[in-house]
């Protein structure tokens, strides 16, 4: 048994695998399988995440209307008459590339025979993509390493001419084959060569054939020989290489050289060699495109070799006359069809036009460049905010620099030579229309010019309300009448902070003064109270300022030096919110857009919400009207109209800003050089004069009325210096009663009492703390502000006088240990000593007494015993009376506002 158990396992251990040959190739199979499987997966995974992309990315952009890029078409701008409501058109409008269109009819078969030639010889047989070249083209760009693509059809170059997407992006190119492929089901052959002939660029501003055909052959694109077309034609692949009207000299790799002319003719008999079937017949095409839906099979080249010779030895002669530009060319065409030579743009179209741009390019998922050609050429309706009016006064006041003159200065020019820049933006507040706009001062050259009205700039103090002053009274943390001290907060960096400007510091202030003056310190106070998150989250949620978040931070929120500035059209937007009872309304140039149907293509639905409280806009459009009243903006006043307001300025005088408002509009407007330069101003604000120069026309004819006031409101006696509730105390102040009326909004009302006011004993003939010398009769109470502050070296608060330190250390007291936290006072500069006993009738004095007080002759109340040992002379002698006493002075009244008790007591005569 155990032999054959070994036996049997000796056997199971030289058992040869099952199988043999067979076994190899199953298993051979099995990883081509595992290897064909992971490839299919992947290919299907890959297809997926490819389809996913068409589908989010592609497939909302493949559709292309030629409809909507047609250059018959003009777009027209309309603003609302007024008196009349009625529309009414004010100007039309295309783009920068402007054409001559032809009709495809009207130009040789030759022209686009060559094209087809050239570009794409299969045209006719494929249905938009040509697979073989694209294929390659893939090939190319994975093997080769060349982000090159190449294998475009003329239907994919007319798509890109005509959509302007042409970024040299791998999803461009997918996005245009998808967009080839669909293009071709709705458009025949015919109208995407029409295209394409009409929008190629062919060098020196000439776009288009016909444009090109009278420049460079002076002669209309129907009157050009086949070997003129081929030259045309060869200038598509590289116009300042092969453009025969430029004159450089290029050098080849093996040195020598030549010029686009001599390379235009090589380019052109190839064209032509081409036309005549190329090297193996491979191309061929419709005689006529009458023949396009013909037999393919009956096709064959579009030139016989006997003709390929005799154009290729005609003669080409171009146009060399310096004279003959694309743009007189285009001018010309524009005179013979009765149409003016186009003027520039107004700033407010060019806004529009922006606008619009950035509509339909969000709108319809496409380029910029796609939705600006959309725009120019789909005959669009468009119906804007524009008040003529507005903008015809604007632009007239911008125009002329002189506005701005400033002693022997005629524009304001800076130091260093430049020239004065502004923007204004003004708007409805009720709506958030812009209704006039002007990017620039000077006369306007051109379209589409940078515009200082909607780029960013710093704004200064006019940042104060947006973010330190509105959100803190919007959530009750602060009231017009909550009082903040007027004196650096703290040590940065070694001085103090924040600084005033100018450099006056008054104490204790309210908030309503502190927006009336713009006073730093005061709208820092306010913006801490409220809290830095909050206000940015206000300006940013609630007014739709584009901050960064760098700017939220005390300096930026609360005095307005911001990142990157804010643009006149934010600005003003935001302070719309005062005048329309803290509703907002985001600002837009235009109500809608129609194509030439009378259908829609876009509506404009300005975001609203409201920003803040009706109240908060009530009070802060109270306290901005006093700014402008008898603040930092009385500049800005004309007569006959409410105006409120803020200014801003910035470090060194490099911006100047204003926002002003009345019951009708609002305007923003910011001044200031390229560079930043010193403005040196005499007249004040430079952009105050600019606002005022605009908006009292404006107003000229408009009725004057108040600001409307929502209900909510109540009135309350508050102390001056503390913001708290009045009490005795604060009425008994030194200068005066410090009690004052307060409209805030109702519930917002301080809980507390005034405690920085304390009473004590006062001295009015001496005008010092009362001392233990001073008669019961001379003594009243008087309040001061039991507050000290920080040292900062030479700065001094206005109200420092006033405060209880002060007068303490004045006379030489210290606080001390004693029940009332002062010592004995011994300071009084007039009563220095105890007064005397008065005399007792029942024992009087004894003269004798070596402390018998001396008597002074001359005093009438107190004259001393007469002398009866002595005999009065003899004679006529009539005694002397005694002098005549001196008026008694009365002491100065502790309530003295202009502080004389003071002076009085330091001896100062100012």
């Amino acid at each position: 048994m155990e032999n054959g158990r070994k036996q049997t396992e000796t056997k199971k251990r030289k058992k040869r695998p099952r199988g043999g040959v067979s076994g190899v190739i199953r298993s051979i199979f099995f990883v081509l399988f595992t290897l064909l499987l992971t490839g299919v997966c992947t290919a299907a995974i890959l297809a997926g995440i490819f389809m996913q992309y068409a589908e989010e990315r592609v497939m909302p952009v493949v559709q292309v209307r030629m409809e909507d890029y047609s250059m018959n078409y003009s777009s027209f701008i309309y603003y609302q008459n007024q008196e009349s409501g009625a529309w009414e058109e004010l100007q039309t409008i295309h783009g920068e590339e402007n054409r001559i269109w032809v009709d495809i009819d009207d130009m040789p078969d030759a022209l686009w025979q060559a094209v087809v030639a050239i570009e794409d010889e299969r045209f006719f047989f494929h249905n938009g993509v040509d697979w073989k070249r694209t294929g390659g083209a893939v090939v190319n760009m994975f093997l080769g390493m060349k982000n090159t693509f190449g294998g475009s059809t003329i239907t994919q170059q007319m798509l890109k001419n005509m959509t302007k997407d042409d970024k040299p992006y791998v999803n461009r190119k997918v996005r245009e084959i998808f967009r080839a492929l669909e293009f071709e089901k709705n458009y025949s052959k015919k109208e995407i060569l029409e295209q394409y002939l009409n929008r190629i660029y062919l060098g020196k501003h000439c776009y288009g054939v016909q444009t090109a055909a009278q420049f460079y052959f002076g002669k209309d694109v129907g009157d050009l020989t086949t070997a003129e077309c081929a030259s045309l034609i060869a200038i598509t692949n590289n116009p300042s290489m092969f453009g025969p009207k430029y004159d450089i000299t290029i050098t080849r790799d093996n040195g020598t050289t030549t010029t686009p002319r001599e390379l235009n003719k090589v380019r052109q008999e190839n064209i032509l060699k081409k036309m005549a079937g190329g090297e193996n017949g491979e191309v061929r095409g419709p005689a006529t495109l009458d023949d396009i839906d013909g037999d393919p099979d009956s096709w064959g080249p579009f030139i016989t070799q006997a003709e390929y010779r005799e154009y290729a030895a005609e003669p080409l002669n171009f146009i060399d006359d310096e004279n003959v530009t694309a743009e007189g060319i285009l001018a010309e065409a524009a005179a013979k069809d009765g149409r003016a030579n186009r003027e520039y743009n107004s700033w407010f179209v060019d806004e529009v036009i922006r606008e619009v741009t950035k509509d339909l390019s969000e709108t319809y998922h496409i380029s910029t460049e796609e939705a600006e050609v959309k725009l120019y050429n789909s005959g669009y309706k468009i119906y804007t905010t524009l008040n003529p009016e507005i903008q015809d006064i604007a632009e007239a006041v911008y125009a002329d620099r002189t506005n701005l003159k400033s002693g022997s200065n005629p524009d304001l020019t800076s130091r260093d030579g430049q020239l004065i820049h502004s923007g204004i933006t003004i708007m409805d507040p009720y709506s958030g229309a812009v209704v006039a706009q002007v990017g620039d001062m000077g006369e306007k050259t051109g379209n589409l010019l940078w515009s200082y009205a909607t780029d960013k700039h710093q704004v200064g103090s006019s940042m104060k309300p947006l973010t330190a002053y509105a959100p803190a009274i919007d959530s009750g943390a602060v009231t017009p009448g909550t009082a903040f001290d007027d004196y650096p907060v703290e040590l940065m960096n070694g001085t103090h902070w924040p600084k005033n400007s100018p450099n006056r510091y008054r104490g204790f202030t309210q908030v309503q003064a502190g927006i009336q003056h713009s006073i730093n310190t005061i709208a820092v106070q306010t913006l801490m109270a409220g809290g830095v998150p909050e206000a940015f989250a206000f300006a940013t949620e609630k007014l739709g300022l584009d901050l960064e978040p760098e700017d939220m931070d005390r300096s930026p929120l609360g005095m307005g030096g911001l990142h990157r500035g804010l643009s006149t059209v934010e600005m003003a937007a935001a302070y719309c919110c005062f005048a329309n009872g803290g509703v907002y309304y985001e600002p837009h140039t235009y109500l809608r857009v129609e194509d030439p149907e009378g259908n829609t293509v876009l509506e404009k639905e300005p975001e609203t919400h409201e920003a803040m409280k009706a109240t908060t806009a009530y009070l802060m459009t109270k306290m901005l009207k006093n700014a402008v009243a008898a603040g930092t903006g009385t500049q800005a006043r004309f007569s006959g109209m409410s105006i409120a307001g803020k200014t801003g300025t910035t470090s060194d005088n490099y911006d100047r800003y204003f926002v002003g408002y009345t019951p009708y509009y609002v305007a923003a407007v910011w001044t200031g050089y390229k560079l930043n330069a010193r403005i040196s101003y005499s007249g004040g604000n430079p952009a105050i004069t600019l606002w005022k120069k605009v908006m009292e026309p404006v107003h000229a004819n408009l009725e004057n009325k108040d600001f409307s006031k929502p209900g909510g409101f109540t009135t309350v006696t508050l102390c001056a210096d503390s913001g708290l509730k009045a009490t005795a105390a604060c009425q008994a102040d030194s200068r005066g009663s410090r009690a004052v009326y307060v409209e805030i909004a109702s519930g917002t009302a301080p809980e507390g009492e005034c405690t920085l006011h304390v009473l004590r004993d006062y001295c009015s003939e001496g005008h010092c703390l009362a001392t233990e010398f001073c008669p019961e009769e001379s003594i009243k109470q008087v309040a001061f502000l039991d507050h000290i502050r920080e040292d900062y070296g030479p700065v001094t608060a206005e109200d420092n006088e006033y405060l209880l330190s002060s007068v303490e250390k004045a006379m030489e007291l210290e606080p001390g240990a004693t029940a009332d936290g002062v010592r004995p006072a011994t300071g009084c500069p007039v009563h220095t000593t105890a007064p005397p006993d008065p005399l007792d009738p029942v024992n009087p004095l004894d003269p004798t007494d070596p402390n018998y007080p001396i008597q002074d002759p001359s005093d009438p109340n107190n004259p001393p015993p007469p002398d009866t040992g002595t005999i009065p002379p003899s004679g006529n002698t009539d005694p002397v009376p005694p002098a005549e006493p001196l008026p008694p002075v009365e002491p100065p009244s502790g309530g003295d506002a202009n502080g004389e008790w003071w002076q009085d007591f330091w001896g100062t005569t100012e």
